[in-house]
């Protein structure tokens, strides 16, 4: 199916859609004091987001991303140095009778933030059927952010998806039948193509996080009534069967988002093995998990490392929590450190012979 994108040019403002309730400090203070805005700076860290060079935040005018945009100006406006330049971006995807109304409240809303703003409305009218899929629309919209992000000079997509997004997911695949890529579930950054990536830095948030963020920082949102529909695998999930699991567990979600957080960090790497894995990743993990993790990898790697006491895996555990950014290694067994460096962890095997005192 062929598609087309008409880009909107200086769009009229609608008189019903105004900025009125939108107060520019309040929603900066709300969300610069919401610990969403450390979780979101850390992950920005993490994925290498670190220049002055512009990003884009994409915006459908729900909740999610609704959040993400508060946080993202927050930071863009009160933390120094300024390292954001972000600019909004949103699809109409022209698939409901009130699309357009979306596209005027994203635009009004990020005019009341003082940011850039750039949208497109897809073209379905080559359509044989008339019908569009979800799975269409979706790439439809991948497809039109990298172009706007193109256009705004923008290597990075910003995107809200979060925790329980990400358990949706992964209950999904696990019923369909998946592996452990399966289970990693939705990745924090993936390429989109010609040298831009989408990063989703809320992916370890709760939904009721966000949801009190907007409350709290007086934010109007859009609802799509699609979201409501109870008659596909997703939206049961989401309305059905994980309400029932957090009334069987409380926080169940969070802890099968943490789950494929782990799926992530174990799944195989093309020529690398195990680690290199990002430091950051650990955070979303128990404690008592985390030793166990690096402790069946090392012995993956190295069987010596069996017999390394636990005191080893409890300062290894330390190193990855503590948050000094500095570089350091710790002796695992004659021959084979566990090494910190960059953010970035690894095992490394030397030359017993060479050893001298551990960092």
């Amino acid at each position: 199916m062929s598609r087309g994108l008409k880009s909107k040019r200086e769009p009229e403002v609608d008189p019903i859609v105004d900025r009125e309730g939108v107060d520019r400090e309040r929603v900066e203070l709300a969300a610069s004091r919401s610990p969403l805005a450390g979780l979101v700076e850390r992950r920005l860290e993490a994925c290498d987001i670190r220049d002055d060079r512009p990003v884009l935040v994409a915006v459908s005018g729900g909740i999610d991303s609704t959040a993400l945009l508060a946080i993202v100006a927050a930071l863009a406006r009160r933390r120094e140095p300024r390292r954001l330049r972000p600019v909004v971006g949103h699809v109409d995807h022209a698939l409901r009778s009130d699309s357009a109304a979306d596209a005027r409240a994203v635009e009004m809303l990020a005019n009341a933030l003082e940011i850039p703003f750039k949208s497109t409305r897809l073209d379905w009218s080559s359509s044989k059927d008339g019908g569009v899929s979800s799975s269409a629309a979706r790439d439809a919209r991948w497809s039109a952010l990298n172009r706007l992000a193109i256009d705004a000079g923008a290597t990075v997509v910003l995107a809200g998806h979060h925790a329980d997004d990400q358990a949706e997911t992964v209950l999904l695949r696990l019923a369909r039948g998946t592996g452990l890529d399966g289970l990693a579930g939705i990745p924090e950054q993936r390429s989109l193509g010609s040298g831009c990536r989408v990063v989703r830095p809320l992916l370890a948030a709760r939904r009721d996080a966000i949801a009190m963020l907007v409350e709290t920082a007086g934010l109007p949102v859009r609802h799509d009534p699609t979201n409501d529909r109870r008659d596909r695998a997703r939206e049961m999930i989401r309305h059905e069967v994980l309400p029932r699991l957090e009334s069987i567990h409380p926080g169940a979600a969070g802890r099968i988002a943490a789950v494929a957080a782990e799926a992530q960090m174990m799944s195989p790497q093309p020529g690398l093995g195990p680690p290199p894995w990002r430091r950051e990743i650990f955070k979303a993990l128990e404690p008592g998990r985390i030793g166990t993790l690096v402790r069946d990898a090392a012995i993956e790697l190295e069987p010596a490392a069996a017999s390394t006491p636990r005191a080893v895996w409890d300062g290894v555990v330390r190193m990855l929590l503590d948050g000094d950014p500095s570089p350091r290694r710790i002796r695992i067994a004659p021959g084979f450190d566990f090494t910190l460096r960059s953010g970035m962890t690894a095992f490394e095997h030397h030359d017993p012979a060479s050893e001298s005192v551990v960092e």
